[in-house]
């Protein structure tokens, strides 16, 4: 995976290709076309700074050697910076939507977007609780069957072995 420096960079490139499309009075298709590559850009810095934390907080393997490619510090800066230019972009983004050059778009334009937005994240972040479920019910019951297989064996080998053992004294 790619560091937060070489990420904001990607993004802050498609940005500026998003404010020359702008500036020249590109199509829509043109400017949505930009919007899309700087917000996977975007996302790509934001999963890296979520797993980046994500990552902070798990206990390291125990025999596997320790390195760090940056100060604590540099990195700091880097996953900060990121952050914030990335709120900078985003409002002027949102500047562009409603009183800048998007302005055809309006602010209902935008807020339509955002709530467009949200609602996708919604969608994804269930589908993923949703697979996260799936698969620990999936898990269980796997256990549950495994269980239920084991003692029914048990069972039947002793079962077996109890009729097997009258069947000799009976005779």
């Amino acid at each position: 995976m790619l560091d937060p420096v070489t990420l904001l960079a990607t993004a802050t490139a498609v940005f500026n290709g998003l404010k020359k499309a702008v500036e020249v009075g590109r199509e829509a298709e043109d400017v949505f076309g930009q919007l899309g590559k700087w917000a996977g850009a975007v996302a790509d810095l934001q999963e890296w700074i979520r797993t980046e934390e994500e990552n902070a907080n798990k206990p390291p393997p125990l025999f596997k050697k320790l390195v760090f490619t940056k100060s604590a510090t540099a990195e700091a800066f880097d996953t900060y910076a990121a952050k914030i230019k990335v709120a900078q972009m985003e409002e002027e983004i949102r500047h562009m939507f409603t009183l800048g050059e998007l302005w055809w778009l309006g602010k209902d334009g935008y807020n339509e977007f955002i709530m467009m937005r949200r609602k996708i994240k919604e969608q994804r972040e269930k589908m993923v609780y949703d697979q996260i479920r799936r698969r620990k019910k999936l898990v269980r019951m796997s256990a549950d069957g495994i269980f239920i297989a084991v003692v029914l064996g048990t069972a039947g080998i002793i079962l077996w072995h109890i009729v097997a053992f009258i069947i000799e004294k009976s005779q």
